[in-house]
């Protein structure tokens, strides 16, 4: 189950798990971009089983009943779970809940799906969660909380939700181990990319000069196939540890095969990681819940 994969990495990372013979669940907000993802990998990959759900992460109540559709297509048993979805440098913006956009994208609304997903997640012997996160993360100040208008600048916002995506992983990996569940749960980040994700939402907010400078840097940028393999490494290595960071190798982590590397120091902040995590299952109505606890078989009296 991969969000966010019409388009960019998170198509590409679907291609490439279909050619491994994974049965792929395309999600992302528009049904007709679902479905023409889906038709794009079963192009690619003629034995490839892909299909589509429409999910607004921006929008909680949509979430929830995308995660029932998503349980049901996987038949309650989901093997891998790419929390890939994301928007960037978008001017001052609520979602369908009240919340700051880049918060309520990038972080809440995959906090709500993985913790509706659950079950089915735990469903498998060795599910994993595989949060995507920034080279840029460096750059973020606060990922525990959402930013207020007030305080509010389009790039500061984007870089702490995805210090945020760190903050969760290691959240769920220590809420896993707390209740001894056999999930795992690791960060990988894409490098620099050539999509246009932030691009087109300059160009369209009237910062025409800033949306072709970053095109123009983008151009050089790694292709949205080669920087996918960093997702697929952290979703299929069984040599990653839970709470691992992925990136790529190359010079400033920009491009290069996907190794492990190191986050910023506050992205493993404890404080900061019990701060979000309570903060988002306030937000989310409790997505979390631990399972019941299986009722011990009964004993034959002799």
């Amino acid at each position: 189950m991969i969000t966010g994969s019409s388009r960019g990495i998170g198509a590409a990372a679907a291609q490439h798990l279909a050619r491994c013979g994974a049965h792929v669940i395309i999600a992302c907000p528009s049904a007709e971009e679902g479905r023409s993802a889906a038709d794009a990998v079963r192009r690619q990959v003629a034995s490839a089983r892909a299909e589509s759900v429409v999910c607004d992460l921006g929008d909680l109540a949509q979430v929830h009943e995308a995660a029932e559709r998503i349980t049901a297509l996987a038949g309650r048993r989901l093997h891998l779970l790419i929390n890939n979805a994301g928007v960037a440098a978008l001017p001052p913006t609520r979602s369908a809940d009240g919340f700051e956009m880049h918060f309520a994208v990038n972080h809440l609304g995959h906090f709500a799906l993985t913790g509706r997903l659950l079950p089915a997640l735990l469903n498998t012997p060795r599910p994993r969660v595989v949060n995507v996160s920034s080279v840029l993360h460096w750059l973020g100040r606060n990922g525990a909380r959402p930013h207020e208008p007030q305080r509010y600048h389009r790039w500061q916002a984007y870089f702490d939700s995805k210090l945020a995506a760190l903050l969760f992983t290691h959240g769920l990996v220590t809420w896993a181990r707390a209740h001894r569940l056999p999930l795992g749960a690791v960060t990988a980040h894409p490098g620099l990319v050539d999509t246009t994700l932030a691009s087109r939402v300059l160009h369209t907010t009237g910062r025409k000069a800033e949306a072709r400078l970053l095109r123009g840097l983008q151009t050089r940028w790694a292709s949205p196939a080669a920087a996918a393999w960093t997702l697929v490494r952290a979703a299929t290595d069984p040599h990653i540890s839970a709470g691992e960071f992925l990136g790529p190798g190359g010079r400033w982590e920009c491009s290069g095969p996907p190794v492990r590397v190191r986050a910023a120091r506050r992205a493993s902040d404890a404080q900061a990681v019990q701060g979000l995590w309570d903060l988002s299952q306030e937000l989310a109505d409790h997505p979390f819940r631990p399972p019941a606890p299986t009722a011990p078989s009964p004993t034959t009296r002799p």
